[in-house]
């Protein structure tokens, strides 16, 4: 077992609303270990066809074998290529929402 004085938590938490015990400044929280990330993100849950999924998994090799990559990949260069034809799509629907 450990050796020191160790308080309860409750006990403690009482004196210092009380202001019986002077409040020490907590310990800087370390960073989260792990691998590193490309800034945030939002997860998602995604469902691949098992037909497609054997291609999929053969093309992330060219992504060091990251599914992930491989499908970011896809979809950066597909709004490259339509996201303004996307952009035009959306408005023609909000306007259509908008008569009804």
């Amino acid at each position: 077992m450990a050796k020191g004085i160790y308080t309860n938590k409750a006990a403690q938490s009482v004196a210092e609303f009380r202001h019986e015990v002077e409040v020490l400044p907590s310990a800087p929280k370390k960073n989260k270990s792990g691998r590193p990330t490309k800034g945030k993100v939002h997860k998602i849950s995604l469902a691949i066809p098992v037909e497609l999924y054997e291609g999929v998994e053969f093309a992330s090799y060219f992504f060091r074998g990251n599914i992930t990559a491989y499908i970011n990949n896809l979809i950066r260069r597909d709004l490259e290529k339509n996201f303004e034809k996307y952009r035009e799509f959306k408005a023609m629907m909000d306007e259509m929402n908008r008569t009804l």
